[in-house]
């Protein structure tokens, strides 16, 4: 290595360990580019310093350093800054107008790095600054899965950050590529590395709880298989159900590492089987009903039809009966009675006979009936 290059690791050394005054003085003597590329470490100068160091950032970019350019893997500088969780390295990048969505060798984007490494900090200035939440990485994990898989600590705050990332319109039933940890929804990612205040998230966002990937196990699945128990409470309680089977003919709780935890999930599975059973009687007597319902108005109607054609054929028999007594020169003094009674009656032409008054009591109560039956709803009885 010559006397330059060797000039030029020191310098980039002097910003790594943020040595400020050493940088500075590299700076005033001259003969340093600050964009130059450490043989050894494969990055620029402003890419060590990135992660965490300011002032020096400061000072590289007063002198030219290129905010956009990238390391060997890909990464932008603003990259470093946000996996290390330097907010405020962050801005000063933004400000001199780094890229928020460029995405590093294997698709990730700084939204990516700053969820999967748990820095809330850098995730909501990121929000703040148009960081798109749906770009998928070579794995076709967007940053919302990279939060439910991260292995860091903290689960309130990746919680934070899934909810942020949720509300910035991030697809909650997105599923990754069958590649690698398999076809996982967030949901399923977030049981299987034990995160229930992401998927906390996930349930109140109204993910679909039942999915499952191509071995057909459910986040209920993955969480047993784990020994998860927290996280199998919680789904158990969001309602996820226990008797969906993997490919190999497996429930969930086949794959608890705990007899007690087995023998809670193996309750909810007879309690979702007896739900669902009383489910479908509860469906099927609604059925039941229905028709009832159906038929018994068809009845009353029947009836009701009936009832008034008697009413007229009454009514018309004693319209003859009174005609014959008018017209008739000799009567005997029983039909005499009988005639005046039908014609000089105090009730009126409207009244009835006590056999009238019957029928019409049976005809409006079978009225009360019909409209009584066409007003129930299935259910109501």
């Amino acid at each position: 290595m010559g006397q330059a290059a060797s000039r030029q690791e020191s310098f980039w050394e002097a910003c790594g360990f943020g040595h400020k005054d050493r940088v500075k003085k590299f700076l005033e003597e001259g003969d340093i580019d600050v964009n130059w590329v450490s043989y050894t470490h494969d990055c620029c100068p402003i890419h060590v310093a990135s992660q965490g160091k300011p002032e020096i950032v400061r000072m590289l970019l007063d002198k030219g350093a290129n905010v956009n350019v990238k390391d060997v893997r890909g990464n932008l500088p603003i990259h470093h800054a946000a996996m290390k969780g330097h907010t405020d390295v962050v801005e000063i990048l933004l400000e001199a107008g780094s890229e928020v969505n460029t995405q590093d060798k294997n698709g990730w984007t700084v939204l990516h790095c700053a969820s999967y490494w748990n820095k809330p900090g850098v995730v909501k200035c990121l929000l703040k600054n148009g960081a798109d939440v749906n770009i998928q990485n070579k794995d076709q994990r967007t940053a919302l899965h990279e939060t439910a898989r991260s292995q860091e600590k903290g689960d309130f705050q990746l919680g934070e950050i899934a909810q942020w990332l949720i509300e910035a319109g991030s697809d909650v039933n997105a599923k990754s590529s069958d590649l690698g940890e398999a076809d996982f929804t967030g949901l399923m990612f977030a049981s299987y590395h034990n995160h229930p205040e992401v998927a906390n998230a996930f349930i109140t966002a109204g993910c679909e709880i039942n999915a499952f990937g191509t071995n057909r196990w459910t986040a209920l699945h993955w969480a047993c298989d784990r020994g998860n128990d927290e996280m199998v409470f919680l789904l158990l309680e969001a309602g996820i159900d226990p008797t969906i089977r993997g490919m190999r003919n497996e429930l969930a709780s086949d794959r608890c590492t705990d007899n007690e935890m087995k023998e809670v999930v193996m309750n909810a599975v007879n309690m979702f089987q007896e739900l669902s059973l009383l489910d479908s009687k509860v469906s099927s007597g609604v059925k039941n009903t229905e028709v009832n319902i159906n038929v018994q108005t068809k009845q009353v109607t029947a009836e009701t039809n009936r009832n008034s054609n008697d009413v007229v054929d009454s009514t018309s028999d004693a319209k003859k009966e009174s005609d014959s007594s008018d017209n008739s020169v000799v009567l005997e003094d029983s039909v005499t009675t009988q005639s005046k009674n039908s014609v000089e009656d105090p009730r009126g032409v409207d009244s009835f006979t006590e056999e009238e008054n019957k029928e019409k009591d049976d005809l409006q109560t079978n009225l009360n009936q019909t409209e009584i039956c066409e007003e129930i709803l299935p259910g109501d009885s």
